[in-house]
């Protein structure tokens, strides 16, 4: 492999699907990364390895984190991205690849989890992201698929308009390994284009539609509670401004609306011009 380090230790045995969730522009408010990050932390996980940083990172962009106490340099935090097993039940166990996006190599690195895939004998992949559009903080958030697979687009819900976005290493490595003939899986939580910061609905949101996917309970209580608070927060700084509330009234009545006429989903169907200006705004804002 060139891009991963995987430990001589390793065990990947009785794994059955990869989910990815790394940052950038398909993880707004981190919810894919903070979603990856709960399900390492609130089960039973083995680190089984990680991608050179030197090989997939600009250093200028993303700097190693450098502690000084009192004139001497202590240890350097690189970049990473690292990959787990996870046992999610006592009979299933996942691999969970996350971290920050690949500046460099994003082939490269899809050519590794090919070979891991073929060696473990992986047959799903599932994406956990987020992006930006014009939803209300005071509804449930919705999840929105893309899939080679036509019978998980129906269950879970897609997009039906036809659109070309930037990609991001994660939607090259779905591509990838569908390719490759693993069932894939993206799940993209909407969230309100007007919250900066993490935003736990949606990390939430997307564990409880990875649990209904590969049948198991995910532990929400801690996001679920962060949730909570991060919204009385958000009702709070509203209530301030007659603009800001006036606006998310307005996407209230938009978001009923389309629940109205999409009963059988969670929130509205963005159309492709909406996404293509909500991303267009959030790039800008980055930048």
């Amino acid at each position: 492999m060139d891009i991963l380090r995987l430990h001589d230790d390793m065990d990947a045995r009785g794994a059955t699907s990869l989910v990815v969730g790394l940052d950038g522009w398909t993880d707004a408010g981190a919810a894919g990364t903070t979603a990856a990050e709960h399900l390492v932390s609130d089960h039973p996980s083995q680190h089984l390895g990680d991608a050179r940083p030197d090989a997939v990172f600009d250093f200028r962009d993303r700097r190693p984190m450098v502690p000084i106490d009192a004139g001497h340099f202590g240890e350097v935090t690189w970049p990473t991205i690292d990959l787990y097993r996870v046992d999610v039940t006592d009979e299933r166990s996942i691999l969970v690849l996350t971290g920050a996006e690949p500046d460099f190599a994003w082939q490269a690195l899809g050519d590794d989890l090919a070979e891991l895939t073929r060696a473990i004998g992986l047959s799903d992949y599932v994406g956990l992201g987020s992006v930006p559009g014009p939803v209300p903080h005071t509804r449930p958030v919705r999840v929105t698929t893309t899939s080679n697979d036509e019978s998980l687009l129906v269950r879970f819900g897609r997009a039906h308009e036809k659109m070309v976005v930037p990609g991001s290493a994660q939607v090259t490595l779905e591509v990838a390994l569908g390719d490759l003939g693993l069932r894939t899986l993206g799940m993209w939580a909407r969230i309100p284009h007007y919250v900066a910061g993490d935003y736990p609905a949606a990390a939430a949101m997307l564990l409880r539609r990875l649990g209904e996917h590969l049948d198991f309970t995910p532990r929400l209580d801690e996001l679920e509670e962060e949730a909570v608070g991060h919204a009385e927060r958000l009702a709070e700084a509203a209530a301030e401004s007659g603009e800001v509330s006036a606006h998310i009234s307005a996407l209230e009545g938009a978001y009923d609306a389309d629940v109205a006429e999409d009963s059988g989903l969670e929130g509205p169907l963005p159309t492709g011009d909406q996404i293509a200006e909500e991303l267009e705004r959030f790039l800008r804002n980055r930048g």
